[in-house]
């Protein structure tokens, strides 16, 4: 004795996507292209004065406060600006003959008020978690104001919701002044 069974199946079409749009979804990011971000820092002064000694270094508090661009995943342009809450004298230029001099030894100083950067940034992102900057701008200050060369590097860390936290460090060339190092934590939204 056979049997036949007979079954009608019916399926169904899947069309899967393969455009870029699909794949940034996968990852839950979508690209954004704009970044507002703000940080607490530290900022390491090089050649300050301090107690009348000269050659030290010294930490004062600051913040900063950022907005980037992103043209694409891996590059960005950005104004990124410090705020330094504290008044400080560095040693200047002894070629300089508009400063000050300190009575003692006879050098040249540079008074600084609660000085505000800014900088326009160009950000270079080799990995997702790691952002290469460099760039220029001015510093500004109620004495006197300078040219700053930035060279940088920030380690995102990403959240939902196109938040994220970073860690960053930058390196400030004052042309004609001084050098400083500024280490810190911070936030970022992206929208």
């Amino acid at each position: 004795m056979n049997f036949v069974c007979v079954m009608n199946s019916f399926g169904q079409e899947h069309e899967v996507k393969t455009d870029s749009s699909h794949i940034a979804e996968s990852h839950h990011q979508v690209h954004k292209k704009h970044v507002i971000a703000a940080s607490i820092n530290h900022t390491v002064i090089f050649s300050a004065i301090k107690n009348n000694e000269n050659n030290s270094n010294i930490t004062l508090p600051s913040f900063g406060l950022n907005y980037t661009y992103v043209i694409n995943h891996k590059w960005g342009i950005g104004l990124h600006s410090d705020i330094i809450l504290e008044d400080f004298v560095v040693k200047g230029n002894d070629s300089e003959p508009e400063r000050s001099s300190t009575e003692d030894n006879n050098t040249a100083i540079i008074e600084r008020g609660t000085p505000i950067s800014a900088a326009i940034m160009v950000i270079y992102k080799p990995i997702p978690y790691l952002g290469l900057m460099a760039g220029a701008g001015r510093e500004f200050s109620s004495h006197e104001d300078f040219t700053v060369i930035r060279f940088g590097i920030e380690a995102p860390f990403h959240l939902p919701n196109n938040w994220e936290v970073f860690g960053v460090l930058t390196y400030d060339i004052n042309i004609d002044a001084y050098e400083s190092l500024t280490y810190g934590i911070g936030i970022a939204k992206a929208f």
